[in-house]
């Protein structure tokens, strides 16, 4: 019974994510006291119901049916889980259509920097050191609202965010300066997708492809019991398919984290963790979290070689771009944290960029950053055996308070979560159960007892 709660929670934030993003997505455009205040207060209690999801190890969860007085209250739950569902798997279809579907595939300037990154690459230049901001978005019929802008320049005096008028204003000047133009990722985040741009093939169908694998995995991790409820779950929470088939290259590093994550009682697992952390920076906070729990089974010499062997990849893969020009490199990795952003997100910040509260200084969101960033490896030591797949959303919990806190460091905490609930020692869940504690799912419902035993 707790684990069908386990996987109802987790669908249940992964629906509340869903409603924060698309309400970030409105703020942004006509910025809302309201609008900001639910964003951040929905994020922190999808965060807080990812992280009682998986509080505890979970062992026998599956063997125990619910009390009577709770089948009710579970159906009604499921009832929910069901319906979101089905919305979970129109996104995959490509339903709806407007007002949220975004005609251009590069919904993002992440996607397409670093499509231009992989063709400057093949053409024999260096992705970290070209400066083709303007030749990349042409080709692409894309202009300033596909951009980061910083803090400089024509923005130098502005507190919250530029205008569209604004940011329109400096496109005209063709002057990159006050723009992200460098790719700011590791190289694994381009090197990827080199043969599909070579193909001439859409790379979202790439990061589509990524989850729905990621997904896989986590139903070839469960046991055969709660695979359906699993299934219904993953797809319930509408945040991973809805914003991966709204744009998203953060799968490219969400996969590799959810295999090692999966299998990290084996040792070469830790190459998967290398490739998620040659992909994106999001992938660090969580390698401590591994780490963490590496040590805890393993002790530490196993954790050095598993941290070895991750940050050898690392290595392995950007020393050609570290070679070809460190400081280019260097600054496009950094990028982040070097170059001085504007406010955005949809953590703690919110509120300020919103006027739902005051804006703080970015050096005031930094050390509340650093705090929790402390405290939830507190926790995640002090829980180490007693909540072992805590650590998989406490990785994301310091980034909630952070000066930049963007919503997609977010969605995809339900399919980390999931990957967690999947290595629970839970027991099978057999179909007696689940119908005893009120479960059901859209993939099958558990035959009543008399057709079950004329079968």
């Amino acid at each position: 019974m707790r684990l069908l709660l386990r996987i109802a929670a987790v669908a249940v934030a992964g629906a509340m994510l869903f409603e924060a993003g698309t309400v970030n997505g409105l703020v942004q455009l006509e910025p809302s006291a309201a609008g900001g205040l639910f964003t951040a207060l929905a994020v922190a209690a999808a965060l807080l119901v990812l992280a009682m999801a998986l509080t505890g190890t979970g062992r026998g969860d599956a063997t125990v049916a619910a009390p009577a007085a709770l089948v009710t209250p579970m159906r009604l739950v499921f009832l929910f889980v069901a319906v979101t569902t089905l919305v979970g798997l129109a996104w995959l279809r490509g339903i709806p259509y407007p007002p949220l579907h975004d005609p251009t595939p590069f919904h993002n300037d992440a996607i397409a920097l670093n499509e231009c990154a992989a063709q400057t690459l093949m053409a024999g230049t260096d992705p970290y050191a070209e400066r083709g901001l303007f030749r990349c978005y042409d080709a692409r019929g894309l202009g300033p609202d596909r951009t980061t802008p910083l803090r400089r320049g024509p923005f130098a005096d502005v507190e919250i965010y530029p205008t569209e008028d604004q940011m329109g204003a400096a496109w005209k000047e063709r002057d990159d300066g006050p723009f992200v133009w460098r790719v700011s990722y590791p190289s694994l985040s381009f090197l990827l997708l080199v043969p599909w741009v070579a193909l001439g093939v859409d790379s979202n169908v790439l990061y589509v492809l990524c989850l729905l694998l990621a997904m896989a995995l986590v139903l070839v991790r469960a046991p055969a019991g709660s695979r359906p409820f699993l299934l219904t779950g993953l797809l319930a929470a509408v945040s991973l398919t809805a914003f991966t088939v709204g744009g998203s290259a953060d799968l490219l590093y969400a996969l590799p984290l959810v295999a090692a994550w999966l299998w990290r009682e084996r040792r070469w697992r830790a190459v998967a963790l290398g490739i998620a952390v040659s992909v994106k920076q999001l992938a660090w906070p969580f390698a401590a979290f591994y780490l963490i729990q590496v040590l805890a089974q393993h002790g530490w010499r196993e954790a050095t070689r598993r941290a070895g062997i991750a940050a050898g990849l690392f290595a392995i893969v950007n020393a050609p771009f570290v070679l070809w020009d460190a400081q280019a490199w260097a600054l496009g990795v950094l990028t982040p944290v070097s170059e001085p952003m504007f406010p955005r997100g949809v953590g703690f910040v919110a509120l300020g960029i919103n006027g739902a509260g005051p804006l703080l200084s970015a050096t005031a969101y930094l050390v509340l950053e650093a705090v929790a960033a402390a405290a939830v490896l507190a926790v995640a030591w002090r829980t180490r055996r007693t909540s072992p797949e805590l650590g998989v959303v406490l990785a994301m919990v310091p980034l909630y308070f952070a000066w930049r806190s963007l919503f997609s460091y977010f969605f995809l905490l339900p399919l980390f979560a999931f990957a967690g609930l999947a290595r629970m020692p839970a027991g099978e869940l057999s179909a007696d159960i689940a119908r005893a504690s009120g479960a059901l799912t859209v993939i099958a419902m558990p035959a009543p007892p008399e057709r079950a035993a004329s079968k």
